[in-house]
């Protein structure tokens, strides 16, 4: 899920623009990716809600067994926190419940021992995922193919295909090369509202442990705040994946993101106690 991982990072600033008329592709894809930068900056102000769904499936792609899970999301100490809240459509039992909250509270702990590490670790990061987005727009063919509404907001539909002898620079950046898609810029915030791509060559992570199958594909979405912040509104990949090349994973999984709150003066993720209603 590393792949997920980075790539949501990558997909979550504000700089004016002139609706009507587009930049340059690649000069507007270059700021777009740089405004992702400030998403861990603003999403620590807010608590939110995913619900993930899990469908595993055969080699017909039809459904073998399905999973649910809910988690309050927050950013604490600089690094998101997944607090389990619910597990398949059931809601946490006491026993559960405490459980999880030691561990929330264990986890403080510890990154509060250890922030000033944990802080350098996290910028080491971050500057590798700076130093690939730098590279995206020269990574890719950009063309602009539409002009659309998502959510009443317009957005530029830019489509993505990788540039033909392209050499990445920086480690995260190869992945690039291996993918194609569609991108949704919002046009007054010059922010990636959505992207929709699809695995064209097979990636690999940890010396081939991990490698994801051509025709892997995933969409995100990101939704407006009224304080200008873009945070995770829903997402969806479907694939298949090998492990150590011994075993296949295929799977089919959907997030949904809701219950969107300031951290400091509403959420209770923090809190050693029951949630207040």
């Amino acid at each position: 899920m590393k792949l997920l991982t980075m790539l949501v990072a990558i997909l979550t600033g504000f700089l004016p623009a002139d609706a009507a008329t587009p930049p340059e592709p690649a000069t507007l894809m270059r700021e777009a990716f740089t405004n992702q930068d400030g998403f861990f900056l603003q999403a620590r102000d807010y608590t939110y809600l995913r619900h993930q769904e899990t469908r595993r499936l055969d080699s017909q792609g039809r459904v073998t067994s399905t999973s649910s899970t809910d988690h309050e999301i927050a950013i604490l100490y600089g690094e998101p926190y997944h607090k389990l809240i619910c597990k398949d459509g059931r809601l946490l039992s006491a026993d559960e419940a405490r459980k999880e909250q030691k561990k929330l509270d264990n986890e403080l702990a510890k990154r509060a021992a250890n922030q000033d590490r944990r802080r350098r670790e996290a910028e080491r990061e971050r500057e590798e995922q700076r130093k690939a987005l730098a590279e995206v727009a020269e990574a890719f063919d950009w063309k602009l193919e539409a002009e659309e509404a998502i959510g009443g907001r317009p957005m530029w539909l830019m489509r993505a295909t990788p540039r033909r002898g392209y050499r990445p620079r920086s480690r995260q950046a190869k992945v690039f090369t291996k993918m194609s898609g569609r991108l949704w810029i919002d046009q007054a915030d010059r922010r990636m509202a959505k992207v929709e791509a699809t695995v064209d060559d097979t990636i690999s992570f940890g010396l081939f442990l991990l490698r994801i199958q051509p025709g892997f594909r995933f969409t995100f979405e990101m939704a407006r705040m009224e304080t200008s912040a873009w945070l995770p509104k829903e997402g969806w990949l479907k694939g298949e994946a090998r492990l150590g090349g011994l075993k296949t994973i295929r799977l089919e999984m959907e997030n949904r993101y809701s219950g969107y709150q300031r951290f400091q003066s509403e959420s209770h993720i923090i809190s050693s106690g029951p949630a207040k209603d």
